[in-house]
């Protein structure tokens, strides 16, 4: 089979499958690890996450255990990943007070947990954008 006039390639069967493979290889690379260079970006320490799974394994001796190790290791702002979603982790009252009062509205559309209690999960840190004014008056 002629791939372009001018080159006079001939493909065979054998040929185009290996070439299916690396691409498909390099994509599937590229997908396992694209999301994992925004932590990095923002200039948020964290410790390095695998392929697919981000740092799911660093949460093996428990979850608290593990937040208190990142605090040890990365300091009061750092950040994980569990599979392709960053999270942020802030342990500093000042910063804390500064996202969750003076800059919320920067901060909003939290991730929904399906474990939350009802009313955590309508509290004012779990507002969206667009509902703040007509639930404004409820607080």
């Amino acid at each position: 089979m002629e791939v372009l006039g001018f080159l006079r390639l001939e493909v065979n069967g054998g040929m185009l499958t290996v070439a299916l493979s690396v691409v498909l290889l390099a994509l599937l690379k590229w997908y396992s690890t694209s999301a994992f260079s925004r932590l990095e970006k923002l200039g948020i320490r964290h410790p390095k996450p695998s392929p697919f799974i981000g740092n799911l394994t660093f949460f093996r001796q428990g979850f608290w255990e593990s937040q208190m190790e990142l605090r040890k290791l990365y300091g009061p702002l750092c950040g994980y990943y569990l599979g392709r979603r960053m999270f942020i982790v802030i342990s500093e009252p000042n910063m804390i007070k500064q996202v969750l009062v003076e800059n919320f509205s920067n901060f909003t559309n939290r991730m929904p947990h399906s474990t939350m209690p009802h009313a955590i999960y309508h509290a004012a840190t779990r507002r969206r954008p667009g509902r703040m004014a007509e639930e404004g008056a409820e607080i």
